[in-house]
């Protein structure tokens, strides 16, 4: 009788830990608090505007404060606002009139396509498609400019400055002091605000290692949780010029 109530403990055991291993195995892992064996580089893609200072894109590195790199704007983009990189290739477009969206060789600066008649503030890329923001809609196409869809956003009536993708949620920024990013779940188009993030001329918006990257008007480089928005770190740049984007700068393997 003894031994039954010990084998039914066991089993009842077995199964809560099965249970909680089961419902815990999908469950994504947001490591915010990193210790030194588990480095992360932050090397940037750093945009800066035509009509400002030292315009062109920047390969950046945040620690060191160096640019490693400088690439020339396009000729024809006239108000550049737009940046995402895939692993390969630079994508680039801007907000002018008659604008289009220049796919560039970032080892050669060549561009080596261009999409024409796209106007946008915001790029990003996922697998192989692009998507761009135009005003309050958010547009999907092919890596060679076929249309795929487009839809609408809740939350803001005005521009949307700037998007950035993780896994299966679009984030967007909008011009708004209270709640400027919003995430956007890619399977359902429910939206909901970022409340812990706070704006002060924020202008720029992109997704790393489970963090909300933004810029402030001073051209910081503001680290935010990707869970409520809190503020993680900021670091100062030396960029003279207007950074309208910036991306990150990774290697596919």
């Amino acid at each position: 009788m003894v031994g039954t109530k010990i084998l039914r403990r066991l089993f009842v055991a077995f199964l809560l830990g099965y249970c909680l291993i089961s419902c815990n195995r999908n469950k994504p892992v947001y490591n915010i608090d990193r210790t030194p064996t588990e480095p992360v580089t932050y090397k940037w893609w750093i945009l800066t505007h035509k009509n400002y200072q030292k315009p062109g894109i920047y390969l950046y590195d945040e620690e060191t404060g160096l640019i490693e790199l400088e690439i020339s704007l396009p000729d024809d983009l006239q108000s550049p606002h737009a940046l995402a990189f895939d692993g390969e290739y630079l994508w680039v477009g801007g907000n002018g009139e008659n604008e289009s969206m220049y796919q560039i060789n970032p080892e050669t600066g060549e561009v080596v396509n261009t999409i024409s008649n796209i106007i946008t503030e915001g790029i990003a890329v996922k697998d192989d498609y692009i998507y761009y923001s135009n005003l309050n809609t958010i547009n999907i196409i092919t890596k060679n400019g076929s249309f795929v869809d487009a839809f609408e956003t809740e939350n803001t009536a005005l521009n949307i400055s700037d998007i950035t993708i993780f896994e299966n949620n679009l984030y967007y920024l909008r011009y708004s002091e209270t709640d400027p990013v919003i995430k956007l779940n890619l399977n359902t188009y429910s939206e909901t605000p970022i409340t812990g993030l706070t704006t002060s001329g924020t202008y720029c918006l992109t997704y790393f290692d489970y963090e909300l990257i933004t810029v402030s008007a001073l051209n910081e480089i503001n680290h935010n949780s990707i869970q409520n928005g809190d503020l993680l770190s900021s670091s100062p740049t030396n960029f003279e010029g207007w950074i309208t984007a910036i991306t990150p700068h990774f290697t596919v393997e």
